[in-house]
């Protein structure tokens, strides 16, 4: 899947010679699913010129190999400022060609409920959150209405670490909030709301 996704959708139709920088990149945005990325930034640590960054990352958007999501915030210049956070198209690509020495499992459940998301919602209508005090790692938010907000954790070790951006996020916007884990269930009081813990498996079957 991923080397016909490459050769025809991102090599072949964008015209692209370099095919050993292109490769290189897709591998690390594939590499860093869930991490924030700046172009700049990754221009330099790659040694990929700017120019070819940009247009190859346009193609392989193009191509649905990856996706960027943008941070939710009142200022359109702090959305436009804050960094983007890229996702690829496929965990068992992220599993298989993932180069990290410390590739988690916690990168891949996350990428996981994007995915989840994404196919809800579309990719316009979600967003991550980033406070003062901390981030909300998905806001669906569908024209004017935030239609809830969730926090992913593969396990729940740490849970004050975990409701910080939730908190911060209800003080500004009332909305069903959730934390989603690999095994835990339950409720958490928070001051005058309720964030709900659910399973994964029993989220993604919901609608």
């Amino acid at each position: 899947m991923y080397e016909d996704i490459m050769l025809k959708d991102v090599i072949s139709e964008c015209n692209i010679r370099n095919e050993e920088e292109a490769k290189f990149l897709a591998l690390f945005y594939i590499s860093n699913a869930g991490n924030k990325v700046r172009y700049r930034k990754i221009s330099y640590s790659l040694n990929i010129p700017l120019t070819n960054v940009l247009r190859f990352t346009e193609c392989m958007q193009n191509a649905y190999l990856i996706f960027f999501m943008k941070a939710l915030s009142p200022k359109l210049s702090e959305m436009v400022r804050y960094d983007r956070k890229v996702y690829s198209i496929d965990n068992g690509i992220s599993n298989v060609l993932g180069y990290r020495l410390n590739q988690n499992v916690g990168s891949l459940f996350e990428n996981l409920i994007f995915l989840e998301l994404l196919r809800r919602y579309g990719i316009n209508n979600i967003f991550y959150y980033k406070g003062r005090r901390g981030e909300v790692d998905f806001v669906v938010k569908v024209k004017d209405e935030i239609r809830e907000i969730y926090q992913v954790t593969y396990e729940l070790s740490d849970i004050e670490r975990e409701i910080k951006g939730i908190e911060e996020f209800l003080k500004i916007r009332k909305t069903k909030a959730y934390i989603i884990t690999f095994d835990k269930e339950g409720e958490i009081e928070l001051n005058d709301n309720v964030v709900k813990v659910v399973k994964a498996w029993k989220w993604l079957l919901m609608e």
